[in-house]
């Protein structure tokens, strides 16, 4: 959902929607998230279960200059 959102914002510019995606998903789908995010804050939230979790609320990412040109 948040992709298509994204997608609605950069319509005008398919390459930069398509780039976004990309980044995105790399983002939240790589196995090697523990090279590039360092998580800098969480907070505890209940689920509808009435289980205590954590959640990840910030992050940084640190690319390699070729991956970000």
């Amino acid at each position: 959902l948040s992709v298509a959102l994204s997608g609605a914002v950069l319509s005008r510019c398919p390459a930069c929607a398509r780039n976004f995606a990309n980044l995105y998903c790399n983002n939240i789908c790589s196995p090697d998230q523990s090279l590039f995010t360092n998580v800098t804050r969480v907070v505890n939230y209940t689920t509808t279960q009435g289980t205590t979790k954590l959640a990840v609320v910030e992050y940084q990412c640190f690319y390699q200059r070729d991956f970000a040109d």
